[in-house]
């Protein structure tokens, strides 16, 4: 008798694969036990669709050795989908689990040329395949068929199970016989009444194949995150907006002063929220941030709540190399966070945007978002086109049962009563006297730029500073040219400067955020981009900022005096009133600008109490926020259309559109191009990572003629090389032509 393998390196027999895929299966029945008011007996449709999803690899060819395999090259789906006609079940049902099975690897679009439709019955090859399959046909009569009612009573756990697969006396000829032009008008016919059923469908069989393949047998569950928090604080010392928010049912938007604990009231309005099984938390919980590295830095705190690399996870374009960094099992983990497993993701919206754009395995995402709890935190650092976007997936993801938090210390009025209008939620504001209590900076317009800096040191007594409180000044610049520049002038006069924008090399970039973190009192200043303000916890003596948007100033305060507000201590900022002319490409309005240095100036010599800082905001851009509402609303509607465009077993349309308006370029420098070169000849691609340098579209284009591929073949042909000026010290310098790289 011919054996049957479904994996290979190691080798798995066919019913053993598809058992871990069964138990992969009924975890998710136990956890996602919301899809079923969704999509009624999606579970029983789904038990069938993996039992019988990789069949069609008892085909010989696929049983060869690696190599052959490859060359035989034909989609054993096609000899899976037509077992399917021995399942007792209506028209409906058989489809439904045929379109599974066939897509379960390639989408339909994929697939259409390569159906097996002839000009009269199916195609030859198709029947050459077949009767490879049938070579193996005593290994399915006498190992495979045989064990199907066992598997089907483990599943349904009930004496007197399904039993709706029966293997007929002429079982071959009709595996002949197979209608797949019937199925594929079918699915062209039923697939806006069947949209929901199919997402979850090859959603759920994605999910319990790749899992399986992977080693796990079952999906994780988080433990309650009440009785974590309250290792860390006690109940009764919980601030009154966390209160409220473990208590609140439903939508919500929550707007409170950095440092008021945020992060712990979202993971206690979750806790509220989530749906359970067996007493832990079955939702997926999504803890959405804009910057890679504020992404990076919420993971290790939160890691430092659970303890475990299975229940938080990360994702994001660079998630790989910062596992690998972080000396964890960055290839196992860094597949399973793509996969349903882990149940707290911290991530970019764009990982989410995915599911709606019909982007990679959208059907598997959009199954996880189902019953999901989103936690928007810093909505207010995303551009009209981004937020416009997110309020899309806020209507879509309402009819999935998933629930959202968003979370802000500095939204202006127009953009919450679009959130409000688009999630129906309620709102948590914290009280004026208690806002006020975590004041902690002090308002100092100074008159002129950053051209002066060397004059400014001494009239500001920024080097006392320094010395009083051990901790470095930091100088804070809207575009990476002007903090090169600045940078040069402060060491040419003697002082100890690091900078740090987003144009160096990883590995240099981590270097200098170590150096920061273990030796900061070896600095006077620290020069940077907006870098600095969503990435290292640390607290500098004071600030001199170019001028900028009042809520990007109140978040670059942010890194002064951070933990101010636990003794009442006030220090001053400073902010200029001149900045760059670069600055007028970076902030397309830039009379927000400008009114927010008006704002600044009547506080001048103040404190800037928290309570006003929403009001202030508001005020800054009140000019352009009609004009901001139109935008948002415009870009919502067209992400809707193209969200009620996608089709389930189907890519999306604009899918490498998706990839264009949302994936950063990276690129080596030449400098480093022979060691990258090496390394991945070495098989230590992961290694040559830490040369990848973030290159902004703008640089990209305008130096066009300076970038190339690293190689012609292999993996160098996927990666960019940038025939441009690179050092350690300041990075990878360009002058931008058409817009500003504030990161």
């Amino acid at each position: 008798m011919k054996l049957c393998y479904a994996k290979f390196n190691p080798h798995q027999f066919l019913e053993c694969h598809t058992l871990d895929a069964i138990n992969v299966l009924k975890s998710l029945k136990n956890s996602f036990h919301w899809l079923e008011e969704l999509s009624p007996g999606i579970f029983e449709l789904s038990f069938y669709a993996v039992l019988l999803h990789d069949v069609g690899k008892c085909a010989s060819g696929f049983q060869k050795s690696g190599f052959q395999r490859k060359r035989w090259g034909y989609r054993h789906e096609l000899l899976s989908v037509p077992f399917v006609q021995f399942l007792y079940y209506g028209e409906r049902e058989k489809n439904i689990i045929a379109l599974a099975i066939l897509t379960h690897h390639k989408t339909l679009d994929e697939l259409d040329p390569i159906l097996p439709l002839g000009d009269e019955g199916l195609s030859p090859e198709f029947y050459e395949r077949l009767e490879e399959l049938l070579e193996r046909s005593e290994y399915l009569e006498r190992m495979f068929i045989p064990r199907i009612p066992n598997m089907e009573a483990y599943y349904f756990g009930t004496k007197r199970p399904p039993k709706r697969f029966k293997l007929p006396a002429k079982w071959k000829e009709k595996l002949r016989d197979f209608d797949f032009q019937g199925l594929k008008e079918w699915y062209e016919e039923n697939t806006n009444n069947e949209r929901l059923t199919l997402t979850f469908i090859r959603g759920i069989l994605n999910a319990s194949d790749h899992l399986a393949s992977a080693g796990e047998t079952s999906i994780a569950l988080l433990p309650d995150i009440g009785e974590r928090v309250e290792l860390k604080i006690p109940i009764e010392k919980l601030r009154p907006l966390q209160t409220k928010a473990s208590q609140h049912v439903g939508n919500i938007i929550l707007r409170a002063p950095t440092g008021y604990g945020k992060t712990e009231a979202g993971l206690l309005w979750a806790n509220k929220n989530a749906f359970r099984s067996e007493g832990k938390i079955a939702s997926r919980i999504f803890y959405i941030l804009p910057y890679k590295a504020s992404i990076n830095a919420m993971h290790r705190r939160l890691m430092g709540l659970f303890s475990d690399s299975s229940l938080v996870g990360v994702l994001h374009s660079s998630a790989g190399f910062y596992l690998y960094s972080s000396s964890v099992e960055y290839r196992r983990l860094g597949s399973l966070y793509r996969k349903i497993y882990t149940p707290l993701k911290v991530t970019t919206p764009f990982q989410l945007m995915k599911a709606f754009f019909g982007v990679g395995f959208h059907e598997m995402l959009k199954t996880e978002l189902t019953g999901s709890l989103l936690i928007f935190d810093e909505i207010h650092a995303y551009e009209p086109n981004v937020l416009g976007i997110i309020l899309a997936m806020f209507e879509k993801v309402a009819p999935l049962k998933a629930k959202v938090m968003v979370m802000t210390a500095t939204l202006p009025d127009f953009l919450e009563e679009l959130i409000k209008e688009s999630l129906l939620s309620g709102e948590l504001k914290t009280p004026a006297k208690e806002a006020d209590q975590f004041t902690r900076h002090r308002v100092h317009v100074i008159d002129g730029g950053m051209d002066f800096i060397e004059e400014f040191i001494p009239e500001l007594g920024l080097c006392r500073k320094v010395k009083e409180s051990s901790r470095p000044v930091l100088i804070a610049c809207n575009s990476v040219d002007r903090a090169v520049t600045t940078y040069k002038v402060l060491r040419e006069n003697g002082f100890r400067v690091l900078l740090l924008h987003s144009r160096f090399t990883h590995g240099d970039r981590g270097s200098k955020e170590r150096a920061l973190l273990e030796r900061m009192t070896d600095y006077d200043f620290v020069v940077a981009t907006q870098v600095v303000e969503v990435s290292l916890d640390v607290s500098f003596s004071t600030i001199l900022t170019e001028p900028a948007p009042l809520d990007a100033l109140v978040q670059r305060f942010g890194r002064v005096n951070r933990q101010g507000w636990k003794n009442g201590r006030i220090e001053d900022v400073y902010i200029l009133t001149q900045g760059s002319e670069a600055d007028r490409k970076i902030y397309k309005d830039y009379s927000v600008v400008e009114e927010s240095v008006k704002l600044l100036e009547e506080l001048d010599g103040k404190e800037l109490r928290e309570s006003l800082i929403p009001e202030l905001v508001s005020r800054a851009y009140s000019a352009i926020s009609e004009k901001l509402n139109e935008e948002v609303q415009h870009y919502k509607k067209l992400a809707l259309d193209v969200f009620n465009n996608v089709k389930p077993l189907r890519r999306g349309e604009n899918e490498e559109k998706f990839y264009e308006m949302f994936n950063g370029l990276e690129a080596v420098p030449s400098i480093y191009a022979g060691e990258v070169l090496g390394l991945i000849g070495r098989g230590m691609g992961m290694e040559a990572h830490r040369y990848l340098v973030p290159v902004p579209r703008w640089l990209y284009w305008a130096e066009s003629e300076s970038f190339h591929r690293l190689s012609d073949r292999g993996a160098g042909k996927h990666i960019l090389v940038a025939e441009l000026e690179y050092s350690p010290e300041t990075g990878l310098l360009r002058e931008p032509l058409t817009g500003g790289d504030m990161l």
